[in-house]
C-alpha cells in the first residue's frame, strides 16, 4: 500500500464556536480506517506528515492539522489571538474528528495524541466516535511529576523565561530557550496554571473544562511511554490515566536502547528512524482496534 501525495491535500473544518480551521489529509489508497493526529503543545502540523504518511501507506486516511493560535491557524500578529490551551480539547479536537467522520462515515476511526494532544482527547464531546486512542508521551504536565533535573528548567520556564517574554512581545516566541512554534498569551498562561497547580485533573484543575468527562470513556487506550522522556514519567502518566477510570488501558515502557537509539524523549518517537519498530507497532495495534 502507498498514500497519495505526501506532503497532504489541503482541508477546512470549522469548530462549534465558529472558528474556521485548516488541515492537512493524508489519503490511503486501500483505505480501512482513519487517523486523527492531534498534536503536542509548539509542534506544527508538519512535524507529524512523515508519521501520517507511514499511517496513510498502511491503509489509513490520516489528518494532521494545528489547534487554533498554532501554525496555519494562528491569527496574526499573534498578540491578537484569543486562543487558550482548553479550547484545543473542547473545540479544535472534536472539530477535527467531526471533520473525519463526516468525510469517511463507513471506516472506523482511531486518535493518535502527543502529550497535550493525548491529554486532552477526555474533553471531546465526541470521543465515542472513535474505536480507540492512542496516547504517546502523554501526562498531566505538573512540574514536580517531571524528572530532575528537567523539572528545575520547567520551573524557571513558569516562573521567569514566558512572563519575561510576554511583558517583551506579547506571546512566547520561538528561541534559544523554547523551541517550539510561537505561544499566543492565552494559551501559554493557562499552561502555566495547569503544571503550577497540583490540583486533580479536569474540571478539578480549571474550569474551562467543564463539560468534560473523562470517566465516559470506553474505547481501548494505548500509551506509549519512553523511560527517557522527562515529562511523561510514570508518575504523571499514571496520575493522567486515573481519569480513564472505565477506559481498557495498555500501557507500552519503551527503553531507547530497545529500538537501537541513544534517546527518544517526549518527541522522539514520530522520527523516520522508528518507521520499523515503534511506528510498525503501532499501527499494528491500530490495524487490529479497527479490523
Amino acid at each position: 500500500m502507498s498514500a497519495i501525495g505526501a506532503a497532504g491535500e489541503p482541508i477546512s473544518f470549522s469548530a462549534r464556536d465558529g472558528r474556521s480551521l485548516g488541515g492537512l489529509l493524508l489519503r490511503a489508497i486501500a483505505p480501512r480506517g482513519t487517523v486523527l493526529m492531534n498534536a503536542a503543545t509548539g509542534f506544527r502540523r508538519e512535524f507529524y506528515l512523515k508519521f501520517a504518511s507511514y499511517s496513510a501507506e498502511r491503509g489509513f486516511h490520516t489528518l494532521v492539522y494545528d489547534y487554533r493560535g498554532a501554525g496555519a491557524n494562528a491569527i496574526q500578529p499573534l498578540t491578537e489571538e484569543s486562543a487558550r490551551m482548553s479550547d484545543w480539547g473542547m473545540l479544535d479536537m472534536p472539530a477535527a474528528l467531526d471533520a473525519l467522520a463526516a468525510r469517511f462515515p463507513q471506516l472506523p476511526l482511531v486518535t493518535v495524541g502527543h502529550s497535550v494532544g493525548g491529554q486532552l482527547i477526555g474533553c471531546m464531546y465526541n470521543h465515542s466516535r472513535a474505536q480507540a486512542h492512542l496516547l504517546v508521551a502523554t501526562s498531566t504536565g505538573y512540574w514536580r511529576l517531571h524528572r530532575a533535573p528537567f523539572r528545575y528548567a520547567a520551573l524557571y520556564w513558569w516562573k521567569v523565561h514566558g512572563p519575561l517574554m510576554l511583558r517583551l512581545h506579547g506571546y512566547v516566541p520561538r528561541g534559544v530557550f523554547w523551541r517550539g512554534d510561537d505561544l499566543p498569551r492565552g494559551v501559554w498562561l493557562q499552561w502555566r496554571r495547569w503544571c503550577l497547580n497540583r490540583s486533580y485533573f479536569g474540571i478539578d484543575l480549571d474550569g474551562d473544562l467543564r463539560g468534560s468527562d473523562f470517566g465516559a470513556m470506553r474505547a481501548p487506550i494505548l500509551v506509549l511511554g519512553f523511560t527517557d522522556d522527562p515529562i511523561a514519567t510514570p508518575r504523571a502518566v499514571e496520575a493522567l490515566l486515573s481519569y480513564y477510570s472505565n477506559a481498557p488501558i495498555e500501557r507500552r515502557w519503551t527503553r531507547p536502547a530497545d529500538v537501537g537509539a541513544r534517546a527518544i524523549g517526549h518527541h522522539g518517537f514520530f522520527a523516520e528512524r522508528h518507521r520499523d519498530s515503534l511506528w510498525r507497532e503501532a499501527l499494528d495495534w491500530i490495524e487490529a482496534r479497527c479490523a
